[in-house]
């Protein structure tokens, strides 16, 4: 397990994103392409790979006769715990398979005698290289934005394979269907004006009003748009039982997180626009955020929620653009393994509710070369439980719904991505040994905050009071408890902590 100065470039990354480079500092790309480059299909004859792809002529289809999608590609292996080589694309035309990697090379081939409908997370043997396929590029716009981040990438190889790694920039980023599971944008760059202007005409947007839901209630004047912590987020389903007194020993942190920037922005948006809506589905989309901002992404074309995702969208920034710092939860999870894994050489577990949650956290640690393993039987928790072995993975990943199959999973710390799944997460045959236990929630007000509390029989007016079997830690923390919790004393969004009174 390598030792990483990360954790420390990716702070300075994010303290230094308010003041980024004035534009016209920039200099130009050290070389491009020219749209009238000749018609050739790069990478199929190394008797013209060094004059590189073209751009796409007016009016020309890529997606005419063929259907592409996103990607992920490595080379066919017998280790036991494999990672992705890298990003790429998949043209399916007629019979023919063709893979090809981030800057337009052709990798391999296949041939599919019998007609097969491809599928986001499928996994397909194209010549021999292992393939995950992701989103499809929909129309010929995204072909276009993704032909130049090709050449870019091109470009970049060229100028390094000729010595010139000093000179290149790193390839432009461009609004491309967002790759759920490899979420590698270190901080989005513009100061936090820029969001904020994106966001000042949350109340000017006309929506068409559907029936009002009687059960959710407006405090604020009616005049001005309202804050989402002024509207009251009930649930279509009923009431939430109190959880019984939890039958574990480990020390469990429940953590109140106060939410991003942008979650703040999104969760105020609808609340200015969600009344009228489908309550079910707007609460859907609140737990998404609540999660990270770029599962949105999920919703553009779904029926349910594609009014007010039509009314969203153009004020979010690009999918690509969503990064670590734009979640409160992801903040959190990677600080912790920066610290506990990485620096420290703890073993991690991280339980949640969807597969979508975890691939995020499985494209981190593809990203900063954490081994990591997802938990589906009896030999993963094997193979996780292992100490001192080399190559035996760091970080366990689980969705709830596998964790009736899992026993006797020995970790030291445990995060749990949803708090509600807390219940299914905190049981003594999921759990081996004793180990620290943190439960994260979006707070600020918010309706996850208010659904935690209900869950815990609490209300959340007098939590600080009411919650019998917890003590209570606000800020400013002192440097022994955050030692004691071994929460890293970079996280700066922390505004409250519940822990067991045993705790010492």
């Amino acid at each position: 397990m390598r030792r990483s100065k990360a954790p420390s470039m990716r702070l300075a990354a994010k303290r230094e994103s308010g003041n980024p480079h004035p534009s016209e500092q920039q200099e130009e790309p050290p070389c491009s392409w020219p749209s009238n480059s000749p018609q050739m299909a790069w990478g199929s004859s190394k008797s013209y790979e060094s004059l590189g792809l073209r751009e796409l002529k007016p009016g020309e289809n890529p997606l005419r006769g063929s259907r592409i999608y996103h990607v992920l590609w490595r080379n066919q292996t017998t280790k036991k715990h494999k990672t992705w080589t890298g990003n790429g694309t998949l043209v399916v035309t007629g019979s023919k398979m063709t893979l090809k990697d981030d800057s337009g090379l052709v990798v391999d081939t296949a041939t599919c005698f019998k007609p097969r409908q491809i599928k986001e997370n499928d996994q397909l043997q194209i010549g021999s290289r292992d393939v995950e396929v992701q989103e499809e590029f929909q129309n010929v716009e995204e072909c276009a934005a993704h032909r130049k981040l090709e050449i870019a990438n091109w470009c970049k190889k060229i100028d390094t394979q000729n010595g010139h790694v000093g000179d290149t920039e790193s390839p432009p980023v461009v609004n491309l269907p967002f790759r759920s599971h490899v979420l590698k944008k270190r901080m989005r760059q513009g100061s936090p004006t820029e969001v904020e202007e994106d966001f000042k005409t949350v109340g000017e947007c006309p929506a068409q009003r559907k029936k009002e839901i009687p059960s959710w209630s407006q405090e604020t004047n009616p005049t001005s748009p309202p804050s989402y912590q002024s509207i009251s987020w009930e649930s279509p389903s009923e009431p939430v039982n109190p959880l019984p007194p939890a039958s574990f020993t480990p020390v469990e942190y429940l953590c109140l997180l106060a939410p991003a920037q942008l979650q703040e922005k999104i969760l105020h948006f609808l609340a200015a626009h969600s009344h009228g809506q489908e309550q079910s589905v707007v609460l859907d989309m609140v737990h998404e955020i609540c999660d990270h901002p770029v599962l949105l992404k999920t919703r553009v074309n779904q029926p349910d929620s594609l009014e007010l995702m039509q009314m969203l969208k153009p004020r979010l920034p690009p999918w690509t653009e969503m990064g670590l710092y734009d979640s409160a939860k992801f903040e959190f999870v990677h600080l912790m393994l920066d610290d506990l894994v990485v620096e420290r050489g703890e073993k991690c577990c991280i339980v949640a509710n969807s597969q979508d949650c975890l691939r995020l956290v499985m494209g981190y640690c593809e990203n900063w070369d954490i081994s990591h393993v997802q938990l589906n039987d009896a030999d993963q928790v094997s193979s996780f439980n292992q100490e001192g072995k080399p190559g035996s993975p760091m970080v366990a990943l689980a969705l709830t719904s596998q964790l009736p199959g899992i026993r006797s999973l020995r970790c030291k710390y445990l995060i749990i991505y949803n708090h509600n799944a807390r219940r299914q997460a905190t049981n003594n045959h999921f759990l081996a040994a004793e180990t620290k236990i943190y439960t994260l929630v979006t707070s600020g007000g918010s309706p996850e905050e208010q659904e935690f509390y209900r869950s815990l029989g609490v209300h959340p007016g007098d939590a600080t009071d009411d919650l019998e079997s917890y003590r209570c830690a606000e800020p400013p923390y002192t440097k022994e408890f955050l030692q004691e919790a071994c929460i890293s004393d970079s996280l700066e969004s922390l505004q409250r902590i519940y822990l067991t009174k045993n705790e010492t």
